[in-house]
Formats: C-alpha cells, sequence, structure tokens
C-alpha cells in the first residue's frame, strides 16, 4: 500500500531569494519577486559572504564593513520600483550552511536560486552550492534560469510513479493552480539486449500505463486536477526525453522529487540528476519527499 500523502499546506508565507549579486541572479529575483506578488507572501533576499577576505585584497577591499554596505546597495538598486517590500539580509558563513540554516530559521516556504557561471567554459552550471541546496532543502528548491516572463503556464512533472514523484505532483498542482500540466514517465524493455524490444514493447506499455492508473489514484490535488494534468508515456531513457520535450515545447519549468523508486531514480539521484538539472534549459522545482 502507498506511503499516505501529506495534507496540502497553504501557499508559502515566506520565500528565500539566495543570491550571489551575479547577473544570473536576476532573473531568480525577477521570479521571486513575481510569486511573492502572486502569493501575498513575504520576499527575503539573503546574501552570503566569506567568512574571510583573501589577503592579497587591494586596500579598498579589505574594509569588511563597506562590502556589505555595497552589497545592500547593490541589492536594493536592484529591488527599486519591483512593487513589493522585502527584507534583505547579509551573513558571513560557509554560503550554503547559511542558507540552509537562514532558511529553515524562518520557515520558508520555497528556496529560490539562480545558477552559477563556470568563468572558463562561459556556461552555465549547478554549482557546488545549488547542488547542497537541492539535496538537503526540507523545503522546495527553485533553481531559475529563463526570463520570467509572466506566471508558469506549462509544467513538466516528471514521474516513476514513486511517493516522491506524487508529491511532486501535488505540489505543482497546489502551488501553480492555473497551469497545465504534463505528467511525463519513461519506460523500456528490460534487458533489450537480449530480448526483443519490438516484441515486448507493447506489454510494457500497458504495464507503465496501469501502474499510471494505480499512481494516479492516490494523487490528492483541487476538484478540477484532473482536468489540468496530461499523462504521457513515452518509450526511451527519461533524462535526454525530458530534455528534448522541453526544448520542443517550450516548457518553462520541470518539477521532480529527488527520491525515485526505479527508472527515474537512477538520475534524481546523484551525478544524473546534477546532469540533469544542469542540461534543461528550464527552471526547475526539486521537492525531498516527506513522511
Amino acid at each position: 500500500m502507498p506511503t499516505a500523502s501529506p495534507p496540502q499546506r497553504a501557499l508559502p508565507r515566506t520565500i528565500l531569494l539566495a543570491t550571489d549579486l551575479s547577473s544570473r541572479c536576476d532573473r531568480a529575483q525577477d521570479r521571486a519577486i513575481l510569486l511573492a506578488k502572486g502569493w501575498a507572501a513575504r520576499l527575503c533576499i539573503l546574501h552570503v559572504m566569506p567568512v574571510e577576505e583573501p589577503a592579497d585584497l587591494p586596500s579598498w577591499r579589505r574594509d569588511r564593513s563597506g562590502a556589505a554596505a555595497r552589497a545592500e546597495q547593490q541589492i536594493r538598486a536592484d529591488l527599486e520600483g519591483c512593487g513589493t517590500e522585502c527584507d534583505v539580509m547579509l551573513a558571513r558563513g560557509e554560503a550554503a550552511e547559511t542558507i540552509l540554516a537562514q532558511a529553515e530559521a524562518m520557515d520558508a516556504g520555497l528556496l529560490v536560486t539562480g545558477v552559477a557561471r563556470d568563468d572558463m567554459l562561459g556556461r552555465a552550471t549547478l554549482g557546488a552550492i545549488v547542488d547542497r541546496l537541492v539535496s538537503h532543502a526540507p523545503m522546495p528548491v527553485l533553481v531559475v534560469k529563463g526570463r520570467p516572463r509572466g506566471a508558469y503556464g506549462e509544467i513538466l512533472v516528471a514521474t516513476d510513479f514513486s511517493e516522491s514523484s506524487r508529491q511532486a505532483l501535488q505540489a505543482a498542482l497546489h502551488l501553480f493552480p492555473a497551469a497545465r500540466i504534463t505528467l511525463f514517465h519513461a519506460f523500456q524493455v528490460p534487458f533489450e539486449g537480449f530480448i526483443s524490444r519490438d516484441a515486448n514493447m507493447q506489454e510494457m506499455r500497458d504495464q507503465a500505463a496501469a501502474e499510471l492508473d494505480d499512481f494516479l489514484r492516490h494523487v490528492q490535488g483541487p476538484a478540477d486536477w484532473r482536468d489540468r494534468v496530461t499523462p504521457l508515456l513515452e518509450y526511451g531513457q527519461a533524462g535526454a526525453l525530458i530534455c528534448d520535450y522541453v526544448q520542443a515545447r517550450g516548457i518553462p519549468l520541470v518539477v521532480i522529487g529527488t527520491q525515485g523508486r526505479s527508472g527515474l531514480a537512477s538520475f534524481l539521484v546523484g551525478s544524473t540528476a546534477k546532469r540533469l538539472l544542469a542540461a534543461l534549459p528550464c527552471d526547475t522545482m526539486t521537492l525531498r519527499q516527506h513522511g
């Protein structure tokens, strides 16, 4: 019998945006502001500075209080005209641990951040800090890559029919009540190098369809949730298919649980998860399973 899903919580009352003040975090800030307005939530912006500055800094960079003042000034300048009240917080410490501690202390319902940039290759990467946030935050983590152009109208939720992916679907239904959702499952024929793929394809599709029906029976959502969810069963490798579907359809957000049962489990945990989250061109929201 499946584990009982937790009851739906109210919309987040507090959103924490973690920023390194780089241009990549501007998009995360714009998205966090949109969400805060839509949910009537408090928005807190946190910038973590290193405990110790490098010893070889020029003289004008050695004033710690001055560095903090400049950081706050930049954040407030970026917020000018945003139309919502924001709390600005500065801290010193190890970035990921400080962000996680602050998010839990304020009972944040959502943690928002941008992606790092590989200065040598000139491309966006997840980075060690974002990877740790995704792996350890008890609340949903939204990693923003795209330029916000309004509310999320279409969302892809990846499922392996596990309880974790069920909670991911329920969260998407709850947090984004106007969005259309594609529930995506990829299946493969086991040992297809040794048995006929074509001969077993329909059997595996039928099995996936039966599992899908059972999965949907245990979803807890608003009264109209079935009208908003379109299941999609597809043969192939899940990570590659999801990336291709997102690019082909222009999906702005993918929601995934970070604990899988099978199939998706191989890339929702460990190094393959990092590759998927880095490869997706859109925003991603990850959720750790509760209960």
